[in-house]
C-alpha cells in the first residue's frame, strides 16, 4: 500500500443534554442542534436513562434546542416511542416556531405532546435561565 491517504473523521456532538429529576419531576433540556449521527445516539441513550426512572410524565425543555435535521426529527418520535414503551408520556415543551412548522410539515407534530414552553413542568433547575441566576455567586464588599 505505498502512497496511501486514509482520512478519519469522528463525529463531534453538537448537542448537549441536561438530565434531571426532584421529587416526582424528571425531564430534559436540550441545547444547540440534534443533526448527527452522535447527536442522536446521545439523545435516545439519555431518555432511555431518564426513562429507566418509570415516570408518569417527563418534560423536555426544547427553548435553545436550534436546529432538528431529518434524522433528528425522527430521534424525537424514536424517543416518543421509547416512552410509550415504558408508560411515560413525554412533553415537549419550548420547540421554537420554526421547528413546529418542521416537524408539521414532516408529519411528526401529530404524533408528539408539543406545549409551549410555559407549560414545563420539570425540574426548574434544568431550564436556563433557572441555571445562571441559580450559580451566580454573591458580590462581597468591604
Amino acid at each position: 500500500m505505498n502512497n496511501a491517504f486514509f482520512l478519519l473523521i469522528l463525529p463531534t456532538r453538537t448537542l448537549t443534554i441536561h438530565l434531571g429529576s426532584h421529587q416526582q419531576c424528571t425531564g430534559l433540556s436540550l441545547r444547540g442542534s440534534c443533526t448527527s449521527v452522535a447527536d442522536v445516539t446521545h439523545l435516545i441513550q439519555t431518555v432511555q436513562q431518564m426513562l429507566e426512572r418509570r415516570p408518569a410524565h417527563a418534560w423536555i425543555d426544547g427553548q435553545q434546542l436550534l436546529a432538528l435535521s431529518p434524522l433528528g426529527q425522527q430521534a424525537l418520535l424514536r424517543a416518543h416511542a421509547c416512552g410509550q414503551q415504558a408508560g411515560t408520556q413525554l412533553h415537549w415543551c419550548g420547540l421554537s416556531p420554526a421547528l413546529q412548522q418542521d416537524l408539521q410539515a414532516s408529519g411528526l407534530a401529530q404524533q408528539l405532546t408539543l406545549q409551549p414552553a410555559t407549560s414545563y413542568e420539570g425540574p426548574n433547575f434544568l431550564l436556563p435561565e433557572r441555571r445562571t441566576t441559580a450559580t451566580r455567586l454573591p458580590v462581597l464588599t468591604d
